[in-house]
């Protein structure tokens, strides 16, 4: 045994394994110096594919397991590149030792105390680090081991009472086309998901399935980096998530402001921004002899969404993306065909005016839209309307909250509508905490109604909480709390389907945000990419919008008109 193991050192000294210093003793290199040393394949095969996806899962999973990324003079990034390196001017079968032998030069650690899993659970299965076959009895030993290992205060993520916070270097004025920065950002975003996010099962594909792709994809020099990304965090199927997709598709809209309704495209909003002839209900068929609905199609891979109908709602305006100073938009009106040359804006200009149901007044908007049936828009809505709101309802007997825009204030909804509406505490939600010191694990807090504090002024009569697309994040975390209202009733289409608190994740070239905690209800159903319960569905229909008709208030007016109280 001794023989071997002197006769493996000559091999590694050989081929010039020691090209970075893993001891936690001493600083890792500068990420200059460790880029500096890497070498990548220009056009990789199959097995050195299968490497760098290999160094990437393993390289993220001790960055967020192993103690020694508590100690600033270890630069996780230095390391990939390092690690990188090694494995690659390596013979393939030397792979695993070399991954081995790293994990060990990062020194000792401490096991974690197992009284700290009271509470955890986990959603990350961890099976692959199990797998002898594929990374030899030793390297798979130390990444189980090291599983249960007490990271510390890891420099690279921080808990934080909503979710967990990633701390990254921006890495500003680096070239975009740099091979090795977007390999790093594959395998930062990979890892942050894969080690923290709750919602990682809930994708269309297998988390464990997406990495090879985009490592693959991060040495296609066609594809750009604002292409790479936005593909990437759109796997996440998430509707919090930004991505890049306005620039990659033009950067310029068409000014019109529109809905689809059964997969077609009609306009809602002439807008102002230029001159233009068309009016509310004309149905969009072709903006430069492409249909609105193949156009989706073609931008779907790059929009984050976490449901058909999010999609739906961001494609109404991303349809409308054009690089084009001028474009033909062809349209029908009262079944006439027409054809209008329609000059395009910068996408500044016209992106804020994109959401026309956020639009809401600053005053309180408190109304009657039927005889008997008052309204109130939750985006208008603040914790100083409290005696406004209490002569409202006194005057109503049958009222509709309009949530599908996004709440004016958060404490409205644990200050204000508690005195209103709660009459007992009742169990609303559970969150699903990321745990920053247990990568793949979270902790389930049960969220309650808070009781009111004075009877006298509990609402009474009947109420309707309306909802569709727009109703995002808080909105969706309002409706799940005000749903425990004994009778209430929820009117409308499915919700935007990203319910948690967001956090930001800070790659090369970029950052984005991503939803950072799960919601379910208390029965265990995934607010996240479901949207809330919905227990009277109004979709939008082609009829309802060529005649300026909002369905779903209506619906919610013809519901109320037929309950007694």
């Amino acid at each position: 045994m001794k023989r071997n193991y002197i006769l493996f050192q000559v091999i590694l000294i050989v081929v010039g394994l020691f090209s970075c210093s893993y001891n936690v003793e001493k600083k890792s290199l500068s990420i200059e110096q460790a880029y500096t040393k890497l070498k990548l394949p220009q056009e990789p095969d199959s097995l050195q594919i299968q490497s760098i996806v290999q160094v990437s899962r393993i390289w993220g999973f001790v960055k967020y397991h192993h103690p020694a990324f508590a100690s600033r003079s270890i630069n996780a990034d230095a390391e990939y590149f390092c690690l990188l390196n090694d494995v690659l001017q390596a013979p393939d079968s030397m792979r695993n030792d070399i991954c081995s032998k790293w994990i060990s030069g990062l020194g000792p650690y401490a096991i974690r105390d197992k009284e700290d899993d009271v509470n955890i659970e986990t959603f990350n299965d961890f099976n692959w680090i199990s797998d002898s076959l594929s990374l030899g009895k030793s390297l798979s030993e130390s990444l189980m081991k090291l599983k249960d290992a007490d990271p510390g205060n890891n420099q690279y993520v921080k808990q934080t009472p909503v979710n967990v916070s990633y701390i990254e270097t921006q890495y500003a004025g680096i070239p975009q086309d740099d091979m090795a920065y977007r390999l790093l950002g594959v395998a930062k975003f990979w890892n942050a998901i894969d080690s923290y996010s709750p919602n990682r099962n809930l994708t269309d594909r297998p988390w464990n399935d997406v990495l090879a792709e985009y490592i693959a994809l991060a040495f296609d020099r066609s594809v750009g980096f604002s292409s790479l990304y936005s593909k990437m965090v759109s796997e996440l199927c998430d509707t919090h998530a930004n991505s890049w997709y306005v620039p990659i598709f033009g950067g310029r809209f068409v000014p019109l402001m529109c809905k689809f309704a059964e997969d077609r495209l009609f306009v809602t909003d002439t807008c102002s921004l230029v001159s233009n002839n068309f009016k509310i209900g004309d149905e969009i068929i072709l903006i430069d002899s492409v249909s609105p609905i193949k156009r989706l199609n073609e931008l779907t891979p790059y929009i984050p969404h976490s449901n058909r109908s999010s999609l739906l709602r961001v494609g109404s305006y991303a349809t409308l993306l054009t690089a084009k100073d001028e474009v033909r938009v062809e349209y029908v009106r009262e079944g006439k065909t027409y054809t209008s040359m329609v000059s395009s804006v910068d996408g500044s200009k016209f992106i804020n005016r994109r959401f026309p149901p956020q639009n809401v007044p600053s005053k309180p908007e408190f109304k009657e839209v039927a005889d008997g049936v008052g309204y109130i828009n939750i985006g208008s809505l603040t914790c100083k309307d409290e005696k406004d709101l209490e002569i409202f309802l006194a005057s109503h007997d049958k009222l509709i909250i309009d949530l599908r825009t996004y709440p004016a204030e958060y404490d409205v909804l644990h200050k204000l509508l508690p005195t209103f509406f709660f009459s007992q505490a009742r169990e609303a939600a559970e969150v699903l905490l990321p745990q920053a010191h247990r990568p793949g694990s979270f902790i389930r807090t049960t969220i309650s109604t808070k009781k009111t504090s004075d009877p006298n002024k509990l609402y009474k009569g009947k109420v309707v909480l309306l909802v569709n697309a727009h109703s995002q994040s808080m909105s969706e975390y309002f409706t799940m709390l005000l749903q425990t209202i004994p009778g209430s009733v929820t009117v409308g289409s499915q919700t935007a389907g990203a319910d948690g608190d967001v956090t930001k994740i800070q790659l090369p070239y970029a950052s984005f945000y991503i939803t950072g905690a799960g919601i379910c209800y208390p029965d265990g159903t995934n607010a996240q990419r479901n949207g809330v319960k919905i227990d009277k569905v109004v979709e939008l229909s082609a009829e309802g919008i060529m005649r300026g008709v909002d369905e779903q208030l209506q619906a919610a007016i013809d519901y109320l008109q037929r309950v007694n109280i």
